[in-house]
């Protein structure tokens, strides 16, 4: 990264207040947090009621963003246990249990 790069980085910051939480730090102190987790951009809001306007739709954006990917797995995962299901019923109905020796006591 050059000293320019740098330089406009520190530059379109803008001024937090000090009991400002960042991203990272809420990774590093609540467990399974990650930047995969719409959980942790819900707690950067919450603990951070001083956001913008544009700040606030970012990050509600990629909650949604995460939200729509998971909801996607979750349909593949389903799809994938039914069709397993599927398979067993047939295997079921194929081999049929015979029925139990009727003893007689004599």
């Amino acid at each position: 990264m050059s000293d320019l790069d740098l330089l406009n980085t520190i530059a379109s910051e803008p001024i937090r207040p000090p009991e400002h939480t960042s991203i990272e730090q809420i990774i590093n102190e609540i467990p399974n947090m990650d930047l995969k987790n719409p959980a942790t951009y819900a707690l950067y809001m919450y603990y951070n009621p001083h956001l913008d306007d544009a700040e606030r739709e970012k990050c509600e954006a990629i909650i949604n963003k995460l939200k729509i990917e998971r909801m996607k797995i979750n349909e593949k995962n389903v799809e994938y246990m039914e069709r397993h299901k599927h398979f067993v019923k047939e295997e079921d109905e194929a081999e049929e249990v015979p029925a139990p020796p009727h003893l007689v006591r004599s």
